[in-house]
């Protein structure tokens, strides 16, 4: 499976049109400001959301941390940036 890094809202939305159901994302950077309208299972990193303001996310999101996010990285190949 592939592994998506999205940075950015528009990033996340070109992700979705392109990702497979199956495929886990991660919300870092200025898309943690997608997750009080994501509708999707997916990951954010908390101390982005943190920095950004962000603390109440969904039952759909799970908050992981620097190590939760290596260990995603070194789980999945390949790995995709979405930066727009």
């Amino acid at each position: 499976m592939t592994l998506h890094l999205v940075f950015s809202q528009q990033g996340l939305e070109d992700c979705l049109l392109r990702r497979h159901s199956k495929d886990p994302v991660v919300l870092l950077g200025d898309s943690t400001y997608a997750l009080l309208q994501c509708d999707i299972e997916c990951f954010v990193l908390s101390a982005d959301a943190t920095a950004r303001g962000i603390s109440d996310h969904g039952n759909n999101i799970r908050s992981i941390d620097y190590a939760g996010l290596v260990e995603l990285t070194m789980a999945h190949n390949p790995v995709v940036s979405w930066a727009n």
